[in-house]
């Protein structure tokens, strides 16, 4: 089992730090938030992305993939000139992972909403969009991944829209918790991704007191109702290779803030996790 961690709660860390953590909690690999103070972000100089690769190589550490601020919504209020800088923007993070040797490029998809948009012009922009990033990603050998998020959580949605996208480096981000927020257990996730499926999103969490949200609560590891064990399972039945990937939402989420918690005892806690879990260590 091969884990990694979201540097999502590491704003300020130095790449040093961050090396230090892998090594210290035995982390083979990282996922790069790209943002503004993080150790990577779209103004980094050449210079500074080839140190940092080379730091990542002889710590024997993987950058999974960069996890850039990019949303295509297909708002059709959107002005050409803001839909333009989003694919500069991206078109940054896709060269930067390929300077770090990072298989993918993660994106969002959609307005954050619990239901799909149906608008036939906003799904042609997102698809057109998709299309575009993933043309240019081709020529960096690098892969455009979609994480499962709100409106696109489910897999009769994503496997339609990796259908329709029909690019061979058009890849999915599996969250476990957003897909159990619409009920759908990760048997039915996996077997319509299969190959499709190439990273993944482990965290905790447990159904608000109010049926009528989907937003699950966030919790520490093992503390939520999140069937993990049961995901982790079906993905190595269904031959997953990928990471499992430990994301912490402290910075968006207040009930993990309220928490206090450590942010070196939450990696190290999230290794052990897995390492029980798993009853034959990790790799």
């Amino acid at each position: 089992m091969k884990l990694s961690f979201s540097t999502l709660p590491c704003e300020g860390w130095t790449l040093d730090e961050l090396v230090e953590a892998c090594r210290r909690h035995g982390y083979t690999g990282i996922e790069l938030k790209e943002d503004r103070n993080y150790a990577i972000t779209i103004d980094s100089t050449e210079s500074e992305l080839r140190e940092a690769a080379a730091k990542f190589e002889n710590a024997g550490i993987t950058v999974t993939n960069i996890g850039s601020r990019v949303r295509f919504t297909g708002d059709e209020q959107e002005g050409e000139q803001q839909t333009e800088c989003k694919q500069r923007e991206l078109r940054t993070n896709i060269d930067i992972a390929q300077q770090l040797s990072a298989r993918g490029v993660r994106i969002m998809l959609g307005k954050g909403s619990s239901r799909p948009d149906r608008s036939a012009l906003s799904r042609q922009r997102i698809l057109r969009r998709i299309r575009e990033a993933c043309d240019y990603a081709a020529s960096r050998q690098v892969e455009i991944w979609i994480e499962t998020h709100s409106e696109y959580s489910t897999r009769k949605i994503l496997r339609e829209l990796l259908d329709e996208v029909d690019r061979p480096n058009c890849k999915v981000i599996y969250d476990i918790l957003h897909a159990y927020e619409f009920h759908e257990k990760a048997i039915e996730t996996i077997t319509y991704l299969g190959a499709d499926c190439v990273h993944v999103h482990v965290k905790d969490g447990k159904p608000d007191a109010d049926p009528d949200k989907v937003e699950w609560h966030h919790t520490e590891l093992g503390k939520g109702q999140l069937p993990i064990t049961e995901a982790v399972k079906t993905l190595q039945s269904c031959n997953y290779r990928g990471y499992f990937s430990f994301e912490w939402e402290d910075k968006w989420r207040q009930e993990l803030r309220d928490l206090a918690l450590d942010k070196q005892d939450v990696l190290a806690a999230y290794v052990e996790f897995m390492r029980n879990l798993s009853g034959r260590g990790y790799r």
